[in-house]
């Protein structure tokens, strides 16, 4: 089983739940309105912004069906068959993310990257958070419209 599978599913045990299927829009349920995606990090390679969310996808789910959406970040290293984890956050609703740490790169509709360290606002709303999502889509990525601010 590859690492990030593993990762997963220890992630969603540790919450009292199991993994969903790749086409969901968490790697594991909270409940029937909170998806939970875990974005695991091996230190020993260089990861170029991994994608976090199509824009599609999380705008549907957070802003059109009123759900929620969160990330758990986990670093870890591999030793042989061994997993071992270095870091982990707990479940960081999207909105808390800040716009500092991410970007919207033109793939398909748009994704959501983390490009740097991650940066947490527990403070922001998701009504700030869409507000940044309207200034960082302007990159050329004419999807939603601005009326939904």
């Amino acid at each position: 089983m590859d690492a990030y599978k593993k990762i997963e599913n220890l992630m969603a045990a540790k919450y009292g739940a199991s993994t969903t299927s790749r086409k969901a829009i968490g790697d594991f349920m909270l409940s029937d309105e909170h998806a939970v995606n875990v974005k695991s990090n091996n230190v020993a390679k260089q990861n170029y912004s991994p994608n976090m969310i199509s824009i599609k996808k999380m705008h549907k789910w957070v802003y059109e069906d009123r759900n929620d959406l969160s990330f758990i970040f986990v670093d870890y290293e591999e030793d042989g068959d061994d997993l071992n984890i270095l870091n982990e956050t707990d479940p960081i609703p999207i909105e808390q993310i800040g716009w500092e740490c991410l970007s919207i790169e033109a793939q398909g509709y748009g994704v959501i990257q983390r490009v740097s360290s991650l940066i947490v606002d527990e403070t922001q709303t998701k009504r700030k958070f869409y507000k940044g999502f309207l200034k960082a889509k302007k990159v050329g990525i004419n999807y939603f419209p601005e009326t939904l601010v």
